[in-house]
């Protein structure tokens, strides 16, 4: 059935060209020869291939121990983040703020040893397409390619004649979206996905993880998230006579996905802190009944706050997410109200969760949307419908998206001797440039789909859409 817009344009008479720009179906990988070996070790992560593949195949992020004669669980990760590669803010010296996982890239090169160790976590794509003719003779400010001009071609310059209602002066241009912020907009539909999954461990070989395992019949927990972003506060400060935002720090993927109150600082969440004050750790047990979030692998710091007390940052008086720390207690004693911060603090502290603890926590909804959240099985050592799974993911936007028009001319820096050396944009240039800004300004936050595999691995066949229309 055609929506409410569709329904009161066509009423209306009037036509708005749409497009869907297509996901990602093929992904870095490692080699097939070695995909199923390569991806069992929950420590160790091996280099991706050279080629992609028209699947994706899930990592070991967890085992444990379930009791005797070797009989072990684990866990398996596959995410996908819709639109382009997230990166990452970390680095070897300043720890940021990852609302979403850092997901693969796509520049293979022919050598192996140059490529990204494998993580099972991509990026689909889908949101926009900067090579897209349809989609860029529908943006307002952009240049209209050749095959979607609807007069004759004149000689070689393509932007002569684009019949475009948009400035060609930065300045104009500026005061356009000043007076109509959604001058330069597209029309957002949804996400449609389709994930087509199958189980690979077959517990009736004894070379392969699955003849280990609990079970045969791995149970998989697809979630669809998206962060949130926190609430801005802005003011005026009179002295000043300027404006003063206040906001809290964005998610924190490493440290802030799960928040499950049956999981307290006093067990597995932090391996050094015993439940009880007594054995090697007593000393840190003053703070064990504490609850905190965590994520994947670490967890959330409680007990140092983080609190940003820098009276002119945006973030003043919200704590900063920040990996806990492993607790040094060999360089002496506590006295009475001594905290474990007063210790000595190494290397990153990763929680001690079980795979079953994972697959069951609760999503930490103060900073990640639920859009979706379900359960299912995969048989991978029997045929038949019980070893796939098609999941059907719409994820809806339904919104106005803003762009920021056409960028400035480019500047020619020359070196000394008279070579021109780079291109660079020219802010200060007044005639506009025929690229524009793709980055969307209030699509506020990326979709994650995120499937957690108990006792198998996992790999899926991806094809989805994001349906784009002319404002």
């Amino acid at each position: 059935m055609p929506s409410f817009r569709t329904r009161v344009l066509d009423a209306l008479d009037i036509k708005k060209d749409h497009v869907r720009i297509p996901t990602f179906d093929t992904f870095p990988v490692p080699p097939i020869a070695s995909a199923q070996l390569a991806t069992a070790s929950e420590t160790t992560r091996v280099k991706c291939g050279t080629v992609y593949e028209p699947f994706a195949i899930s990592q070991t992020i967890k085992k444990s121990n379930l009791g005797p004669t070797s009989k072990t669980d684990k866990l398996d990760l596959l995410a996908f983040v819709v639109g382009e590669d997230p990166g990452t803010t970390n680095t070897a010296t300043v720890m940021g703020v990852n609302p979403l996982p850092d997901a693969l890239n796509r520049n293979l090169t022919t050598n192996q040893a140059n490529n990204a160790d494998y993580t099972g976590i991509h990026y689909l794509g889908g949101l926009y397409d900067s090579t897209n003719e349809k989609l860029q003779s529908m943006r307002a400010s952009s240049m209209v390619p050749k095959a979607h001009q609807s007069i004759e071609w004149y000689g070689t310059d393509g932007t002569a004649h684009t019949h475009k209602d948009w400035p060609s002066d930065r300045v104009e241009q500026a005061q356009k979206l000043q007076d109509d912020p959604y001058a330069d907009s597209l029309y957002y539909h949804s996400t449609k996905l389709r994930f087509f999954l199958t189980g690979l461990d077959d517990v009736a070989d004894n070379n392969k993880m699955g003849d280990a395992a609990a079970n045969h019949r791995g149970s998989v927990r697809m979630l669809v998230l998206r962060p949130k972003l926190p609430k801005v506060h802005l003011r005026t400060n009179g002295s000043g006579n300027d404006f003063v935002i206040s906001h809290d720090f964005m998610p924190n993927w490493d440290t802030e996905l799960f928040y499950d109150r049956r999981h307290q600082l006093g067990g597995r969440l932090h391996r050094q802190i015993n439940p009880q004050g007594h054995g090697a750790s007593a000393l840190a047990n003053d703070n064990a009944d504490a609850v905190t979030s965590f994520g994947i692998t670490y967890i959330n710091d409680v007990r140092e706050l983080n609190v940003d007390i820098d009276p002119t940052s945006p973030t003043y008086g919200h704590s900063k997410p920040t990996r806990m720390k492993q607790i040094d207690n060999s360089t002496g004693t506590a006295v009475d109200g001594e905290h474990p911060g007063s210790f000595i603090e190494t290397s990153d502290a990763k929680h001690a969760m079980t795979p079953f603890d994972l697959l069951t926590s609760r999503i930490n909804t103060n900073k990640y949307a639920v859009l979706e959240d379900k359960v299912f099985t995969l048989d991978s050592l029997h045929h038949g419908a019980a070893s796939h799974h098609v999941c059907n993911i719409t994820v809806p936007y339904n919104k106005k998206v803003r762009f920021q028009g056409r960028k400035p001319t480019l500047a020619t820096q020359v070196s000394e001797n008279g070579t021109v050396t780079t291109l660079q944009q020219d802010s200060n240039a007044d005639v506009l440039s025929d690229e524009t800004f793709d980055e969307p300004l209030n699509l506020q936050s990326r979709p994650i789909v995120l499937f957690l595999s108990y006792n198998q691995r996992i790999s899926a066949q991806v094809t989805g859409y994001t349906a784009i229309s002319e404002c």
